[in-house]
């Protein structure tokens, strides 16, 4: 009898563990969407950026615990972003890690469906792509670098060319760029010069362009970027 009691007993302890390893998860996947943009405080212009390594996009879940695991994902190379995996909730949404003055509130959300948010922030530097001109195999662009806030160093400007839309640090050809070192130059005199770069392309393709600086602020050391141009060598 006490043997069959013991079977008995183990057989229970067997069915036990089996229902317990196969219970499902109620839980729906998450389904809500968040979108949004990073621009210039000051012109409204996208921030652009690398991608990926370049700006990304913080949530907290402040409706789930008081002290909330943050959840990451990355902003696209023109500073908008799109998630729709996200669970319903109360959110605080930051950008970091991008060329830009850090910001010290997030923007507060209630995810219920889908929500947008803009975020205005003052780049640490404003790259302007002046002009560009084709002649033969030589491409000629100029730019200006300007500094909207802060007093750091600027450390290097680069004419980024690549076969792809993209063209940033991430994604560059770098036998066909062109480094721009300014360490050794005085900041009133960055900003007060247009900078010209001649480009040597190898013919009858097309390539993008775009330049970018940067400044000792930016601990990531991630560059201000123009908008990226396409040229067709002849």
């Amino acid at each position: 009898m006490k043997k069959y009691r013991f079977y008995i007993t183990l057989l229970f302890v067997a069915a036990m563990l089996t229902v317990s390893c196969n219970k499902v998860d109620n839980y729906p996947e998450p389904d809500k969407t968040l979108t949004g943009k990073i621009v210039d405080a000051e012109t409204n212009e996208p921030l652009y950026t690398e991608q990926p390594d370049g700006t990304r996009i913080r949530l907290l879940q402040t409706d789930w615990n008081e002290s909330p695991i943050p959840q990451y994902f990355w902003a696209k190379s023109d500073g908008t972003f799109r998630n729709t995996k996200i669970f319903k909730g109360k959110y605080d949404v930051t950008p970091v890690d991008g060329p830009f003055v850090p910001l010290t509130e997030p923007q507060k959300i209630d995810l219920t469906g889908e929500a947008d948010v803009t975020f205005k922030v003052v780049p640490f530097l404003r790259v302007t792509l002046l002009n560009s001109s084709v002649n033969g195999t030589t491409v000629t662009v100029s730019y200006k670098i300007e500094r909207p806030s802060a007093t750091f160093k600027i450390t290097d400007a680069k004419v980024f060319v690549s076969t792809t839309s993209q063209a940033t640090n991430a994604s560059f050809d770098n036998k066909l760029s062109q480094t721009n070192d300014l360490q050794g130059i005085a900041d009133d005199v960055i900003l007060a010069t247009t900078y010209t770069a001649n480009l040597t392309l190898p013919a009858k393709r097309s390539f993008y362009i775009r330049v970018g600086a940067r400044s000792e602020d930016n601990v990531s050391r991630r560059y201000n970027y123009t908008n990226a141009i396409k040229v067709d060598i002849p």
